[in-house]
């Protein structure tokens, strides 16, 4: 495709991947026309607050485009959206993007990435995209020395061999020879043969009970671990820091495939015996050898070897495998009966730990898979605000999948390749919001969120500077039960309005609050309210969030079930699965696309950033109570006080009351500079908790806050740098000192985030 350069801002070229700043420009080139704008839309009276979202007229909102002209009439926008996204075209999307594997540094995921630009830019005529690229280190199965997996008998026959080349097809399409053979991404490369361990999920809790309560030695061991509970990188770090020199991991029947559940795909939505779980190792986001720094021409680039060095993944081989294959090497197992928790639903009499020394049988693994530099790219579309154009609302999904991908990620994708269309038609009709709309569709998240992490380290100046808000959708549609949100408490008020805002596709609901707060619910300021979870990792807003402190959401429709959707990261995560037991009406798709939109139109929209920040108190109190319970008396016992931390979440609860009520009673016709200082204030209260060397042994991870769990990537923990120094001082045999400093640094940047919300200055303009 021939693209100019004065067309594609951001545009990285196949030969050159100098970075043009797209974003940078549309602050000089409509610097003019917005302060323009903007003083006619304050001279006319904005509202804010709670009365911005509701609006009493487009006169009152100014040009802040919270309105649309269709038909004659004025409507809300967010009401508009009801009738123009389209289930037909979500499946159709959907459809396209299924047809082939599109694993990262595939043709076909280049490909992909083109017809998304080229549907963005020349027929939804953005007014700009990007095809930004980068070249990183990834890691695939070898096709033509296949991994291998056996039972090997004490003279080296071979009793059983593992399906490592291939799932078994059991639907059309599902044969492709582009299909990536079963493995695990940044597994270690080479071979081992030792007798089993079983390790349960591979937590830390299961390895001390291995090593402390049963004393036993794992040294030298090949270890098998089913999936669920824990991130598998953290399963693969955790069993050679114990000492084991290989790792299976499996997909127990319990939780992809339970007894008297529905069947086996392809009759049922359940993970038949050959189905497996591919999926990458890393423990660190973005590419591997450019740690920290954009992988763009001319960055210095380490070894793989020293990226492992430096905790990056685990160096022992790993492989996945089904259930089907999983009894044979269980069965090698022979003594030591497992506890009632870690029993699963294989087919035998006893789960049991231990294989005997006495054993005349061994377990052979040997993984060849290959590292290879290739070119990922990442697409970003944008519509230009009229009033504060430099003031991005960016929204994100991932594009490249393990295999077809129907559910993991483009149902997301095919939800975000919607709403562009449905934005693009808001744009023939003279619409244009207030502040820019940045829409993102990132590669190569499963290798380790690297498309995002990378744009994220080239572009960081100018996020940080002037992003609102990170909405993702990775997984849009995975059940059809109820929408489960997780996200920054700044954006609990931006969810929960825009939720009661959107008919549910159940029938047993009006709205999907009604939805939400059935399931899962919480007490906010006296009020019953839909429980919204705390963010993680796993995803593409870590970028955003952990270097950044960009307040970010993350939404998907799930069923209740501990082990997500049965096919996860399987061949059979594909278009068959999802139109006949995923969501074969797709309502649930429009549903929670109707719940992106909105909640992205009131960012948009919204003259004073509809953020309460008594959210964000209300939240630190509640991670404070359960903090005393879980660690009060081991602070305790070692003579350290929580007094103090207290008191600044006291100061910092006040600092959000009396911002609230500042905002509640700020004038119809405030100048810009009263504006713009709210804005700020809101804004930057999440930038307050960015820590800039970083957590203990996880510089990547900065939010003091909010961070991924250090033994469960997946999982969100609260005051994680706390929790953390806890740990090790309870367990490994770390130093106390540390846990002191590390409540310091929550508590010191809970009280910048009191400054900033208390900082003076309204006072001071002209009335």
């Amino acid at each position: 495709m021939k693209r100019s350069e004065d067309e594609v801002p951001f545009l990285h070229s196949a030969k050159s991947r100098k970075p043009r700043y797209g974003w940078i420009k549309a602050t000089v080139a409509a610097a003019v026309v917005a302060l323009v704008a903007l003083a006619v839309g304050l001279a006319a009276g904005v509202l804010v607050g709670k009365e911005a979202f509701r609006g009493r007229s487009a006169d009152d909102l100014g040009d802040w485009g919270a309105y649309v002209e269709d038909g004659g009439k004025k409507v809300l926008v967010v009401d508009w959206l009801d009738d123009q996204l389209s289930t037909e075209n979500i499946k159709s999307n959907l459809k396209n993007l299924t047809i082939k594997p599109h694993i990262a540094g595939s043709e076909q995921n280049r490909k992909l990435a083109e017809w998304i630009y080229d549907l963005w830019k020349n027929k939804y005529k953005f007014d700009s995209v990007e095809l930004l690229n980068y070249s990183v280190l990834l890691t695939y199965p070898n096709t033509t020395n296949p991994n291998v997996l056996r039972v090997l008998a004490d003279n080296g026959t071979v009793l059983y061999n593992a399906s490592t080349k291939q799932e078994p097809p059991l639907t059309p399409g599902e044969d492709d020879p582009t299909v990536a053979m079963p493995f695990n991404a940044y597994s270690g490369v080479g071979n081992v043969s030792g007798l089993l361990v079983y390790v349960n999920y591979g937590r830390m809790d299961d390895f001390l009970y291995l090593t402390r309560n049963l004393s036993l030695d794992l040294k030298g061991r090949v270890c098998i671990a089913r999936y669920g509970d824990i991130f598998r990188g953290n399963k693969a770090k955790l069993s050679q820091q114990f000492g084991c020199v290989g790792l299976i991991i499996y997909s127990d029947p319990e939780e992809f495939a339970p007894r008297g559940g529905a069947p086996v795909y392809p009759k049922g939505p359940n993970l038949p015996p050959g189905g497996l779980q591919r999926g990458s190792l890393s423990l660190q986001n973005g590419d591997p050898l450019t740690l920290g720094l954009p992988a763009i021409d001319g960055v210095f680039r380490t070894t793989y070897a020293d990226a492992v060095k430096d905790g990056f993944a685990a160096s022992i081989p790993v492989q996945p495998i089904g259930y089907g294959d999983a009894i044979h090497f269980m069965s090698q197992l022979d003594s030591i009966a497992a506890p009632s928790s870690w029993t699963g639903e294989l087919n035998l009499s006893v789960y049991n730990i231990w294989q005997s020394n006495s054993s005349n049988t061994r377990t052979y693994l040997e993984v060849n898979n290959y590292f290879e530099e290739r070119q990922i790219y990442d697409v970003v579309g944008t519509i230009y605000g009229q009033v504060e154009p430099d003031k991005l609302v960016v929204m994100g999904n991932h594009r490249d999948a393990w295999v077809f991908g129907a559910v993991d990620p483009n149902s997301g994708t095919a939800v975000l390749m919607e709403i562009a269309r449905v934005f693009s038609e808001l744009m023939t009709k003279g619409w244009r919001p207030g502040r820019s709309i940045v829409m993102c569709s990132w590669d190569a998240e499963e290798y380790g969120l690297i498309g995002s992490v990378e744009l994220v380290q080239d572009k960081q100046k100018v996020i940080g500077a002037n992003a609102v808000a990170y909405l993702n959708v990775d997984v849009a549609v995975s059940g059809s039960m109820f929408i489960s949100p997780n996200a920054n408490p700044p954006l609990f008020k931006v969810l929960w309005t825009a939720a009661k805002k959107v008919k549910s596709p159940n029938s047993k609901f009006d709205t999907i609050y009604d939805e939400m707060l059935f399931y899962f619910n919480t007490t906010y300021n006296g009020t019953t309210k839909p429980l919204i979870g705390t963010i993680g990792s796993g995803s593409d807003f870590t970028g955003f969030l952990q270097f950044l402190g960009v307040s970010c959401m993350d939404i998907t429709y799930v069923n209740l079930s501990s082990g997500g959707y049965p096919v996860y990261h399987s061949v059979h995560d594909n278009f068959y699965w999802m139109t006949n037991f995923g969501d074969p009406s797709f309502t649930h798709h429009k549903a929670l696309g109707l719940l992106w939109s909105k909640a992205a139109v009131m960012l948009m929209t919204t003259p004073v950033l509809p953020y309460d920040p008594r959210d964000y108190a209300i939240t630190l109190e509640q991670i404070y109570n359960t903090f005393v319970s879980e660690y009060g008396k081991a602070l305790d016992d070692q003579k350290i006080t929580l007094e103090y931390l207290k008191q600044e979440i006291q100061l910092f609860t006040k600092a959000t009351v009396t911002l609230w009520s500042q905002i509640e009673h700020l004038p119809v016709n405030m100048s810009s500079s009263i504006l713009r200082i709210v804005n700020n204030k809101l804004v930057n209260l999440e930038r307050a908790f960015i820590l800039p060397e970083g957590l203990p042994n996880r510089p990547y991870y900065k939010h003091v806050i909010f961070a991924p769990s250090s033994v469960n990537s997946y999982a969100g923990a609260t005051f994680p740098g706390v929790s953390d120094a806890i740990f090790n001082a309870e367990v490994m045999g770390g130093s106390w000192d540390d846990v002191r400093r590390q409540l310091d640094f929550v508590r010191v940047h809970i009280r910048y985030a009191t400054q900033i919300l208390s900082q003076s200055g309204v006072e001071y303009l002209p009335k």
